[in-house]
């Protein structure tokens, strides 16, 4: 009888791995990281170069769509500023101030701006797609409302239509932010100030103005039309400030020659009324002549300040003639014949690393959200039991049915699997005493039916009297068609009226005993409480030297619980990658809790991995069979598997139509 003890497996395990490990031998963590991570990696490669070939050719395309981009650059010169008694702020010179000052001004939105005002009244650069380099479009759209919206209600339609007015604001100004400039001919301000650049030329007295734009010639253009608008307007300036000056000289000057008439009068007067006063008296005589040289003073200064005024004039007019803004231009732009943007060529292999780095990260997120059982020594640790092996998928529409893979491809991986796992179950010699192997799982469709029919075909090959009991009461008869049994018809295999031999149908075909229980429709734990299926499985292990029982999935189906009291040896089938590890374990454990009978450690259950994808199988390097079954292949030929049909001994071998199995993948 089976007593499942994991608990005494897992005990014993763990005391032979602590006598097997090197006492004070250092755990070489970081190397079994490194390791793992090296071999998620390797096994994933596939979907590692995929993501980065796929984001490199995305990055590839990006770059093309976007437009390049061209730079034109002009230079301006600065003069040496006179010195100065101005204060300044230490380690800043005069020079420093001056071109600071004229990178501020190049780059002012009202300097930007007058640029784009003296564009649109040029006719060469003339909108072709809307005004652009309209600064107040919310203020526009507010005071132009929609006829629909300046129809409505006062009331509560005003504040709709003021809400609705807003959201068509701010949808204006937020998708306004991503027209190309290269819709209208003269960008916006916005886009001046982002594409125009100012800076010094290291330490000299350079000043490089530098335009981005997609079109070469355009930002040639507009490169020169700021340099030479700013210099034309320090020009102005300074033109407009001499006129001012010569004004306002003028004006002096007129006013210094009336007083010096005045004063030259009053000389004259003094003088003739001196002469006529000659016979007065002294005190009177001297009092005049004190006059008269107040006078004559304050004629001869008038006269001077008017010849200052009249030669700065002169020197005014000479300057004015010559004058220069302290700036000009060095070397206007020309039109770039090479782009200044990265070409999108070079973004290859950047990308591919980003992107790989990328799929290394989602690999080793996928490998640890990926709970299924992969490995026999995975299985084996995770379940508490041991694991016997690996059995691989077959093709759905594979036309040889499993149970008689062993005969038409003996040595392929199939058969090899099918082999292996009867050789490690202990069935092939005659003196066994275990006759009763229950084949389960944790869920359906885990490859549990095709593996108890491969198992007893094999076994029946090698000329044991073999009984294949379908102990799956919710399922239909894997072997309807050779049965005779009509879907859904009512089945009493356990009358008491009737012999099991009755019951018992010999498959020529598969060359096996069968004994079939789906469809039998009472209670399944009915047999159990009346000691039926215990009775009759006593019966038949005398007349079998094997009965395979093909048991109901542990989860749905609470008389998969009681089956291992009846049989000798449990086969727990996980499918590959699939199963989930919890699910597994939990499923042994409630064999093991429902089980109560003692047992010996011989007796314990074994688990199998089925369906397994043996080419993904060997990208892991577990080092297993697995690994190496991949290698083998089909080395038979078509020839060699008509000999192997020709040979086969059984009737009605070469006839046989292909059946599939009662579920897919089950």
């Amino acid at each position: 009888m089976l007593r499942v003890r994991l608990d005494d497996y897992r005990a014993d395990n763990q005391a032979q791995a602590e006598r097997t490990q090197p006492s004070g031998k250092p755990q070489l963590a970081h190397e079994l990281h490194f390791n793992e991570v090296f071999a998620i990696l390797r096994r994933r490669s596939r979907m590692i170069l995929t993501i980065g070939a796929i984001g490199t050719v995305s990055a590839i395309l990006v770059g093309l769509l976007i437009p390049p981009k061209y730079t034109a650059i002009a230079q301006l010169v600065t003069e040496a500023p006179a010195n100065s008694t101005v204060e300044r702020a230490p380690g800043v010179s005069a020079l420093d101030e001056s071109i600071d000052t004229h990178v501020t001004l190049l780059s002012s939105r009202d300097h930007l701006q007058r640029v784009i005002e003296s564009l649109l009244h040029d006719p060469r650069f003339h909108l072709a797609a809307g005004d652009a380099a309209d600064p107040e479009p919310a203020r526009r759209i507010s005071d132009n409302p929609s006829p629909s919206v300046a129809n409505q209600p006062t009331g509560t339609s005003e504040i709709e239509m003021t809400g609705l007015s807003e959201l068509r604001q701010r949808l204006n100004i937020w998708l306004g932010a991503f027209r190309r400039s290269g819709s209208t001919a003269v960008p916006s301000l916005e886009e001046f100030e982002r594409n125009t650049r100012a800076i010094q030329e290291r330490r000299s007295r350079v000043i490089s103005v530098a335009f981005t734009s997609t079109n070469p010639a355009k930002a040639a253009a507009f490169a020169n039309r700021i340099v030479e608008l700013y210099v034309d307007r320090l020009t102005e300036q300074k033109q407009d400030y001499a006129t001012r000056e010569a004004a306002r000289l003028d004006e002096r000057i007129r006013q210094t020659k009336y007083e010096m008439e005045n004063a030259a009068a009053a000389v004259q007067k003094a003088i003739q009324e001196r002469r006529g006063s000659e016979q007065n008296a002294s005190g009177k005589e001297q009092e005049s002549d004190r006059q008269l040289r107040e006078l004559l003073q304050h004629a001869g200064s008038s006269a001077q300040l008017y010849d200052g005024l009249l030669q700065r004039r002169k020197e005014m007019r000479d300057r004015q003639e010559t004058l220069a803004p302290g700036v000009g231009v060095q070397v206007l732009a020309r039109v770039p014949k090479r782009p200044s943007s990265h070409n999108p060529i070079l973004f290859i292999f950047p990308a591919f690393i980003i992107f790989a780095i990328g799929g290394s990260w989602l690999a080793i997120i996928l490998e640890h959200l990926d709970c299924g059982l992969r490995s026999e020594q995975e299985t084996a640790h995770a379940l508490g039991i041991s694991c016997i092996g690996l059995v691989p998928a077959l093709m759905p529409k594979h036309p040889i049915r499993p149970y008689h893979h062993h005969l038409t491809e003996p040595f392929s991986a199939y058969s090899e699997a099918i082999r292996s796992a009867v050789a490690s179950l202990g069935l092939t010699p005659s003196t066994r005493t275990s006759k009763v192997l229950l084949i389960s799982s944790s869920l359906p469709r885990e490859g549990k039916t095709t593996l108890a029919r491969s198992l007893a075909a094999y076994l029946a090959s090698l000329g044991r009297r073999v009984l294949l009991i379908d102990l799956d009461f919710r399922q239909a008869s894997p072997f309807e068609e050779f049965d005779g049994i009509a879907e859904g018809a009512i089945i009493e295999p356990l009358s008491p009226n009737r012999a099991p031999a009755e019951l018992i149908r010999h498959l020529p075909k598969a060359g096996l005993d069968y004994l079939p229980m789906a469809g039998y429709r009472v209670d399944p734990l009915a047999l159990f409480a009346r000691e039926q299926l215990p009775r009759l499985i006593h019966q038949l292990r005398d007349r079998y030297d094997c009965v395979v029982i093909d048991g109901p999935p542990v989860f749905g189906s609470i008389e998969a619980r009681l089956l291992p009291s009846i049989a000798d040896k449990l086969l727990f089938v996980v499918k590959w990658a699939s199963t989930r590890r919890e699910v597994a374990q939990n499923a042994l454990s409630l064999l093991r809790d429902v089980d109560h009978l003692d047992m010996d450690h011989s007796n314990l259950a074994l688990a199998i991995l089925t369906q397994v994808d043996l080419k993904r199988h060997a990208r892991y390097r577990y080092g297993d069979v697995g690994e190496f079954l991949v290698k083998r292949g089909n080395p038979r030929s078509a020839a060699a598997r008509q000999n192997s049909l020709d040979k086969d001994p059984r009737p009605g071998a070469h006839d046989e139509q292909p059946c599939e199995p009662r579920a897919p993948g089950d």
